[in-house]
């Protein structure tokens, strides 16, 4: 009641000024308990068309979800995330960028003739493909086009069925998911080869397909198995040498092309009758004679006769089977055809003192060891070409100065929470100063010296009122303040008038209240 009496005795300027200080003060520190209080905003959805983003911000303005947009990513409350994406999957959202079947649902009727029913279903064959591959780690953006096979029904040929697929990845896709990608295509498509699907990236080229470039190919698994040498190796000489005191670099050099030799070798050693044909003909001939011989001028007077003649012929033929190896090797890309190893050990870290007699021999036999190790867990081949070198030099010591320290955990909070818990201590300056400098004042009247019949006593009771008169005149209105004062504590006011109407006034002492009291009448009347 008393704040009340108070409140009600101030001028209407100073309540107006207490009020705004109080509304203030509330605002601030609803402020600071929303910011302490408040729920993180945590990722939504992103990467979403601007349509379905509008669908998606449309029916969190209606529902009244706070959310922010930041980019292509829309965030809400960390709280309420999984409760929104249920409700918007109950109202189909985000509807999907990509259309595939469902747009067969939309050529139902008499007037889709079967050209329009053929177009609607490669779209939906290239949509439902396109969101398959956009289900890969780190595709980003895809798209499929198929050639879709429009032959007539007379014709006798049918045309070769060709894809293409374009897509965008966040990193680097290998030879084995382009081809993944080819092979999945051309089964979803009947007729279709696989070797007739392209795969294109617009930055990289093409990744598989007709005129694949594979050049890079070789270098990318070289470069992989020369980084799995050196982990390997520094595993290896680490528990021996120690944490930081071996370095180890390896090339693996491979081979960029594709070459197919063919071979055929006999041995004539081994030959073996296969077939053997013989053949015999034999003939005779005759026939008279009328030529003029010795035999016709004998005595005996043979003149007359004829000759016989026999021929026989006989043809052997014989096959052999010889031995035949044919020998067919193909070389492919990315077969090692050097290695090439280079290991810095550090010779502090091994105990050899440089001053001892025997220091240069020891580090000689130490390295020799080390190179027998590295080239049998490396697996070198010396008649191949591969080469190692191992050496002991000693490291030389970072200096402290270029060492930079890791961040503390109260660092960490600083850099973290730094700026936040400024801003809530500045709001908490202003809460204070507010209540301090504004509103306690207001609310606190200045000291005086009461008015009251005890303060008042018999020996001091003009001198108190004298005082009491002094101090109400350093008010703006004393006569507003003797109003107010009588007002507000009737008994004591009256109790005081009686006590200055039963006591005699000393001469030559002018009473201060009286003359205001009287000063206030002439005012009035006049």
């Amino acid at each position: 009641m008393k704040f009340l009496e108070t409140l009600k005795a101030l001028p209407p300027s100073r309540q107006l000024i207490l009020a705004a200080a109080v509304a203030g003060i509330i605002a601030a520190m609803t402020f600071l308990v929303q910011g302490a209080t408040r729920d993180p905003m945590t990722l939504l959805y992103s990467g979403l068309e601007p349509a379905h983003a509008g669908d998606i911000i449309k029916q969190l303005e209606q529902s009244g979800t706070p959310y922010e947009i930041k980019g292509e990513a829309i965030f809400v409350p960390q709280g309420k995330r999984d409760a929104i994406r249920f409700n918007l999957a109950q109202q189909g959202l985000p509807r999907p960028s990509v259309q595939g079947y469902e747009l067969l649902d939309q050529v139902n009727g008499f007037s889709v003739t079967s050209e329009m029913y053929n177009a609607a279903y490669w779209r939906a064959k290239e949509g439902e493909l396109t969101r398959t591959i956009l289900a890969i780690p780190g595709v980003t953006s895809a798209r499929v086009h198929i050639g879709a096979n429009l032959r007539s029904g007379f014709a006798r040929s049918q045309p070769h069925q060709t894809a293409s697929v374009t897509l965008t990845t966040a990193r680097d896709m290998t030879s084995g998911q382009a081809e993944a990608i080819q092979y999945m295509v051309a089964l979803a498509v009947a007729g279709l080869n696989a070797e007739d699907v392209a795969v294109i990236d617009p930055v990289k080229g093409i990744l598989a397909g007709p005129k694949a470039n594979r050049t890079e190919e070789p270098a990318v698994a070289a470069a992989t198995q020369a980084s799995l040498l050196e982990q390997k190796i520094l595993s290896l000489l680490e528990p021996r040498v120690g944490m930081g005191n071996a370095r180890v670099s390896a090339t693996v050099d491979v081979s960029r092309q594709r070459q197919r030799t063919s071979a055929v070798t006999f041995d004539p050693n081994s030959r073996v009758i296969r077939n053997r044909t013989t053949n015999d003909t034999s003939g005779s001939s005759g026939g008279a004679g009328g030529g003029m011989t010795v035999a016709s001028n004998l005595p005996q007077g043979n003149t007359g006769g004829g000759g016989t003649s026999t021929n026989k012929n006989s043809t052997e033929t014989v096959s052999y089977e010889i031995n035949e190896t044919r020998t067919e090797v193909e070389t492919l890309p990315g077969e090692i055809q050097k290695i090439s190893i280079a290991v810095l050990l550090n010779e502090q870290a091994l105990g050899i003192d440089p001053a001892a007699a025997d220091a240069a021999t020891r580090q000689q036999q130490m390295a020799a060891d080390f190179e027998k190790l590295v080239a049998s867990a490396a697996g070198l081949d010396m008649a191949r070409g591969d080469t190692i070198s191992v050496e002991l030099m000693p490291f030389q010591a970072v200096p402290a100065d270029d060492l930079v320290q890791a961040p503390g955990l109260f660092e960490q909070l600083m850099e973290r929470y730094f700026w936040s818990g400024l801003q809530a201590l500045l709001l908490g300056l202003v809460v204070i100063v507010l209540g301090v400098g504004v509103v306690r004042p207001m609310l606190v009247q200045k000291p005086k010296e009461a008015l009251s019949p005890e303060g008042l006593g018999a020996g001091a009771g003009a001198a108190g009122a004298a005082g009491a008169v002094a101090a109400a005149d350093v008010e703006a209105d004393p006569f507003a303040y003797l109003k107010d004062y009588a007002s507000e504590r009737q008994e004591e006011t009256a109790a005081l008038l009686q006590q200055w109407l039963t006591e005699d006034q000393q001469p030559g002492q002018a009473d201060p209240i009286a003359a205001a009291f009287d000063t206030r009448k002439v005012a009035v009347n006049e």
